[in-house]
């Protein structure tokens, strides 16, 4: 179980990206205030698979060496949902599937965030080159699949409604303390 969960991180590590994403159609910005719908996931499946939903998250940066004069980095990196990629089964547990997928895409706002963080503590570094953007941004990546493996196995993907609770209201605590490295401040 633990292989497989690990080998579904791996792929979500994958579609994580380093490479500036323009928003679009395709990419939803993760927002406080919004949650994810089915209209959202641009793949509908009624097939019975191993899963009820799957999605597919990129946390992108615009970094340059001039950035280092730069006191916030908010706007300079994204957490999107990748629609296209996205998949939900629309023929059971619906709202369990929006549920577990939402608080994927609020953890990896935390690592989103944590990433800007640790931008702004290392900007100075930058005036020697973007190299170490690419070091926090792979540990960043790195921390939210690991994060996503215990959240997976604790919760049993969601589906255990008591560590989802519990799961949901860490992550707001830790959202809460990161408030000052949101998108929108």
């Amino acid at each position: 179980m633990r292989k497989c969960i690990l080998i579904t991180a791996a792929g979500i590590l994958f579609n994580i990206s380093s490479f500036a994403q323009s928003p679009g159609k395709d990419n939803l910005l993760w927002s406080e205030t919004g949650k994810l719908t089915t209209d959202d996931f641009l793949i509908k499946s009624e097939r019975h698979l191993n899963s009820l939903s799957a999605g597919q998250f990129s946390m992108s940066y615009q970094v340059n060496g001039f950035d280092f004069l730069t006191k916030n980095f908010n706007k300079k990196v994204r957490n999107y949902f990748i629609r296209s990629a996205s998949w939900i089964d629309t023929t059971q547990n619906v709202q369990q599937s929006l549920v577990y997928q939402q608080t994927l895409f609020d953890l990896c706002e935390i690592y989103t965030r944590q990433f800007r963080k640790a931008l702004r503590e290392n900007r100075k570094q930058l005036s020697r080159g973007t190299k170490i953007v690419e070091e926090l941004n792979d540990k960043s990546m790195s921390d939210f699949a690991r994060r996503r493996v215990d959240y997976d196995l604790e919760t049993k993907s969601g589906t255990d409604k008591v560590k989802q609770k519990e799961w949901e209201t860490l992550i707001d605590k830790e959202l809460a303390a990161l408030a000052d490295f949101a998108f929108d401040r």
